[in-house]
């Protein structure tokens, strides 16, 4: 009882000062109303501090704080290097910030029901930068912002609304955004380079609404601040659809807000974005390209062995290709590892562009510009830049689709039916196997039974033609050309190139006049092979 009383008689002091303050177990400490208990060193307590009166944080180093799960009523926040938690503790009634932050590390910090969180800003807020996390108790109607970060130099505070069951509410920021919420690689474009846990205490009632803020330098390259949104990760996969996206808020810093989050299983991971974010719809198809085909199931790869594949998707901007504005494709780019030799079938040979169709009118309902390999491959990039043997047309859900699959200078080729597409599993269509394999049985054939896209698409137009309106052999001579029949285009990324071995030439071995009259059209000036949709 002695040690007790000594303790409260200096704790009412008000102009109370120490250098570390410890408090032991069984110890009564109260800091009387209008007092302030200034620590300009750590502090250890095995009991809660009471009292309405202040406790000031203000050192001139970290201060270490372990309050070992109890409480202390009112704490003010003023040291520029910062406080950080060896232990979990609740704020009975304020916190204020005035100078530094609030380093969480594994230990959660509870505000209690009525406790009030202010002076936060881009320079003053919680650190998550453990599992620790900043939990709001009863949150109910009234947004609340969880000023959190993951580190001392990115601030990216998330407010809650919760229009639901009145729960104890928990945010961590991460500091990356991850392919599998918790686990995996980190995305390394088009996504803002954070993301937060939101847990509740008690499963199941929360209806969210979900405010997330960042700032310019947090999004990572591709981003689309005109078209993102906030994505769950549900389980199986981030849950976000292109319908779901819209334009950020705010002139720097940003936000957007999603309504009517009701789950907050699985860590309750949520992420700013766009296609490495948004839900999966996978599918594998496989063609050959009539100009480059090589025999025996492969392609010649000349225009990535001359470095002339670009890094970005060719199409944008390209007449007759259009992205349709309401999906994810279009500005599509690879890191130059991509088109690394490595003499096999699984060396690039062009982008193609791939489109989704509906499945009974085959109306486009998004595309995607993608790589096409030397074995026929059509393969994708995720948002961490490693290769997929799939095509993801993101942000559309699983039901029977058609898949056309276009080329800058050949005919394009369309399912001639419908296939059942799935979130996690790639459906497979050969296209190469019979002309059957595509509408209207419009295909190439390349000998030995296999069958590909039609070479001689010059000018884009959707029908190769030697003669007549807009034919392609005036494209590749008058306008590419120059009408100089001699001239040749050497080291060039060009859709007169219809062999695609980085020259155009009308005449001499290897010319592409040869391609477009003889070997497409059978030598027949007046044939016109024509697109099927």
């Amino acid at each position: 009882m002695k040690r007790n009383l000594l303790l409260s008689f200096f704790a009412v002091l008000s102009l109370g000062s120490y250098a570390q303050l410890t408090i032991q177990s069984g110890a009564t400490f109260f800091v009387q109303s209008g007092a302030t208990v200034t620590v300009q060193g750590d502090i250890t307590s095995n009991a809660d501090i009471q009292g309405p009166g202040t406790v000031l944080l203000k050192g001139t180093a970290v201060q270490i704080v372990n309050m070992n799960g109890f409480s202390v009523q009112n704490v003010q926040i003023d040291n520029t290097n910062n406080i950080s938690l060896a232990g979990a503790a609740t704020i009975g009634t304020s916190l204020l910030f005035t100078n530094g932050k609030v380093q969480l590390n594994a230990y959660d910090l509870n505000l209690a029901t009525a406790a009030t969180l202010t002076g936060h800003d881009n320079s003053r807020y919680f650190v998550t930068n453990g599992t620790g996390r900043l939990v709001k108790n009863s949150l109910g109607a009234v947004p609340f912002v969880f000023p959190v970060g993951f580190d001392v130099t990115s601030y990216n505070p998330v407010t809650l609304t919760q229009n639901g069951t009145i729960d104890n509410i928990g945010v961590r920021c991460l500091q990356s955004v991850l392919q599998n919420g918790t686990t995996g690689a980190a995305f390394v474009k088009e996504v803002v380079d954070a993301s937060w846990s939101i847990t509740e205490a008690v499963a199941g009632g929360s209806n969210l609404t979900v405010l997330s803020q960042w700032n310019g330098t947090d999004e990572l390259t591709g981003f689309n601040r005109a078209k993102t949104g906030i994505s769950y990760f549900d389980g199986v996969g981030w849950d976000m659809l292109n319908t779901q996206t819209a334009a950020a808020a705010g002139a720097g810093p940003y936000t957007i807000t999603r309504s009517s989050v009701t789950n907050l299983a699985n860590g309750g991971i949520f992420a700013v974005g766009q296609r490495p974010v948004l839900m999966t719809l996978l599918v594998a198809p496989k063609t050959y390209l009539q100009g480059p085909y090589a025999g025996a199931g492969s392609m010649s790869d000349g225009l990535r062995s001359a470095s002339l594949i670009p890094l970005t998707e060719p199409y944008t901007g390209m007449a007759n290709f259009s992205h349709i504005a309401t999906g994810s494709g279009g500005g599509e780019t690879i890191a130059s590892g991509i088109l690394a030799g490595t003499g096999t079938g699984n060396d690039i040979v062009d982008w193609v562009f791939a489109e989704l169709r509906n499945s009974s009118t085959g109306a486009v309902i998004t595309s995607r510009a993608v790589l096409i390999e030397r074995d026929g491959d059509i393969v994708d990039v995720d948002g961490t830049g490693a290769k997929t043997n799939f095509i993801n047309f993101a942000g559309e859900i699983a039901g029977n689709y058609h898949i056309s699959i276009r080329h800058r200078n050949h005919l394009g080729i369309r399912t001639p039916s419908a296939l059942a597409l799935a979130r996690t599993t790639a459906t497979g269509h050969n296209f190469s196997t019979a002309a059957s394999q595509a509408m209207g049985s419009i295909q190439a054939p390349l000998g030995g039974g296999v069958f590909g896209m039609y070479a001689g698409n010059v000018n884009g137009n959707n029908a190769i033609r030697y003669s007549g309106p807009s034919n392609d052999e005036n494209e590749l001579l008058n306008i590419i050309l120059g009408s100089n029949k001699s001239a040749i285009l050497s080291g060039v990324y060009n859709r007169g190139d219809l062999n695609m071995n980085g020259a155009v030439r009308y005449s001499g071995p290897n010319n592409d006049e040869n391609i477009l009259l003889n070997i497409v059209l059978g030598s027949n000036k007046s044939l016109i092979i024509s697109q099927p949709f």
